[in-house]
């Protein structure tokens, strides 16, 4: 029998999706917060959460072996010098490629149709066709990560006629629905193509500060840059000259460094950028589609569990993913 803990703001949730997905053997405990479980009398016997439990959690809970996180990135464990390395870490990847694509294909979508001006002038009483129009077909798009994310999105993107040029670690590498795939080292020459850069990668000590002002000068005049990696892929003020000279014509940011920007900063009154508070992903809580794959990843880990197999997003932490 082994005993799971999940706390309520990890899992808003019905319990049954949950059950539904463990062994029946299996103790699994609900907590409203974690502070709860740490008081339980249980708390010493937990040996999996599902969750991102904070750090001093995970040193109170003595018999911990493994977190099933319900995020894909896992740079708040990774970047830690003191993540105890005999806990097993596994990601989500896998559960959010449909609806972050989906956030993409939108900022993109409202950014070329120039609905954000189409709104303002309507709320100012005008009326008349702005110029510019733009569409996605035909436009080059690179996407730097060719996992779950990019993948969805380059299939998506195909529909609308897009060229999709893929950004991997791996060469040789066989992805589906991209029209060309290139590594890591070729990004500089593919910049200055592109009509679209999405960044889906993860947080790490190499990707932090990779679009840089020389970077971002590099890439095509006119272009749009998305960025729903994590915030300190991409320096800020570079981006922000860069928008403000007319070098890109707009960006999608569901991520920024830092994270909130301050109130007065100027990406947060642009018409040419789409702002999100870190929400591509949706609360997993709120989306049952994301949510049920999430609790399939944490099943399929359970049974890996069991028949004591290699389970399925084991993070590397000498990658960062």
């Amino acid at each position: 029998m082994r005993t799971i803990a999940i706390t309520k703001n990890c899992l808003e949730c019905e319990k049954e999706l949950v059950l539904s997905f463990v062994e029946k053997e299996d103790k699994v405990l609900f907590f409203d917060n974690e502070e709860e479980l740490l008081k339980s009398e249980e708390c010493g016997n937990v040996e999996i959460i599902l969750g991102e439990p904070d750090f001093a959690t995970i040193h109170s809970l003595t018999n911990l072996r493994w977190i099933q996180m319900t995020w894909a990135g896992a740079n708040k464990y990774t970047s830690a010098p003191d993540y105890p390395k005999h806990i097993t870490l596994t990601g989500a990847s896998g559960a959010y490629g449909g609806v972050i694509s989906e956030y993409i294909i939108s900022g993109l979508l409202a950014l070329t149709k120039k609905l954000f001006r189409y709104r303002a002038q309507m709320q100012q009483g005008g009326w008349y066709k702005l110029p510019d129009d733009d569409t996605l077909e035909g436009k080059r798009v690179l996407i730097l990560g060719t996992g779950d994310i990019g993948q969805e999105t380059a299939r998506k993107l195909e529909c609308f006629g897009a060229y999709t040029v893929g950004i991997c670690r791996t060469p040789g590498k066989e992805v589906p629905f991209f029209d060309e795939i290139y590594t890591i080292e070729r990004l500089d020459a593919q910049l200055p193509s592109a009509d679209v850069v999405v960044i889906a990668l993860p947080g790490t000590k190499e990707t932090a500060g990779m679009f840089n002002e020389e970077r971002i000068k590099r890439m095509k005049h006119g272009a749009i840059l998305v960025n729903v990696g994590r915030g300190f892929i991409v320096q800020t003020d570079a981006l922000t000259e860069a928008l403000k000279s007319g070098k890109l014509n707009g960006a999608v940011l569901d991520v920024t460094d830092p994270e909130p920007l301050s109130e007065a900063h100027p990406l947060r009154s642009m018409e040419n950028v789409v702002l999100t508070p870190h929400i591509s992903g949706i609360g997993w809580g709120e989306n049952l589609y994301t949510r049920k794959r999430i609790l399939e990843i944490f099943g399929e880990n359970l049974k890996h569990d069991s028949d004591n197999t290699t389970k399925m997003n084991v993070i590397d932490f000498k990658k960062g993913y």
